[in-house]
């Protein structure tokens, strides 16, 4: 699990879809790297969690982002081979894996070098409990929460994210739903799922006073019935909008959309986003 003696180089910045600004920090990783213990004690524990679908969650060995992202690459054949022999289709496999390449790009844009701010985020991908149906991503998980007559915690749930990727207007959400409708029962049907799940701040109360329900964004979160639990996320909102958690740049921000005066008018309010959960049956 641990060499590209399967996959070339290349054809794994291929599939992790690498921009070239990148790629020369991805084969530099991989040959200074690739024998590093912290590399190898990464690997050991998504191996662990491996196909488990986070019942056996990942021991966050280091904080070092490039030793994740050094992992990510090695473990690429494996993750691909996984995703052939359980019949996943090769687009599906394809995009999943795609997100690499645009939270790498997305951590260049913010920092202005080469890095993963968001390593935590992919160890979905790597554990393989997470797949790109269209539009939207959709991660197959136990529930944490409960909520009477729908489903009870322990119970299979899609749990949907929505990568930076276009527009979300409400045809190609539809379609990503349908398709999560299909694609689940299909090719993993001992865990049965009914529920999609949503913790976002993007079902912040405050957002859905300030959407309408005819906007993209509005009509999206007007889909999931509130569970009626939150948790403080201050900057999540800034950092997915803006990307940067740097409060300082508020005042010069743009104000262009609904969107971003939304999330600058509630922190120039001096109040918190909150990441709401809420959940819709297929």
């Amino acid at each position: 699990m641990t060499s590209l003696d399967t996959m070339s180089t290349e054809d794994v910045l291929d599939i992790l879809g690498i921009d070239a600004a990148d790629r020369d920090g991805c084969r530099t990783l991989l040959a200074e790297r690739s024998d590093d213990p912290a590399v190898l004690e990464a690997i050991a524990s998504i191996q662990r969690s491996f196909g488990s679908f986070n019942e056996i969650p990942v021991r966050e060995t280091t904080q070092e982002e490039l030793v994740w992202l050094t992992a990510y690459l090695l473990l690429t054949p494996t993750v691909v081979a996984w995703h052939r022999e359980n019949d996943i289709p090769e687009r599906v496999m394809r995009d999943t894996l795609a997100d690499v390449g645009r939270h790498v790009a997305i951590s260049r844009r913010v920092t202005g070098e080469f890095s993963l701010q968001t390593w935590r985020w992919l160890l979905h991908h790597f554990t393989v409990r997470i797949f790109a149906l269209g539009r939207l991503q959709f991660a197959l998980q136990r529930a944490t929460l409960s909520v009477p007559d729908v489903f009870a915690a322990g119970d299979w749930v899609l749990a949907v994210h929505i990568p930076e990727s276009g527009p979300l207007t409400p045809a190609v959400v539809d379609a990503s739903l349908a398709e999560a409708k299909r694609f689940f029962p299909e090719h993993f049907p001992e865990r049965p799922v009914r529920v999609v799940t949503c913790d976002s701040w993007m079902l912040d109360p405050f957002l859905l006073e300030r959407t309408t329900p005819t906007s993209n964004i509005g009509a999206f979160i007007r889909r999931f019935t509130p569970i009626g639990h939150f948790s403080v996320g201050h900057t999540d909102a800034l950092y997915f909008v803006f990307r940067t958690r740097d409060l300082d740049l508020v005042p010069s921000l743009p104000r262009e959309t609904s969107l971003q005066r939304a999330v600058i008018e509630r922190l120039e309010l001096g109040q918190s986003w909150e990441v709401h959960w809420g959940y819709l049956v297929l």
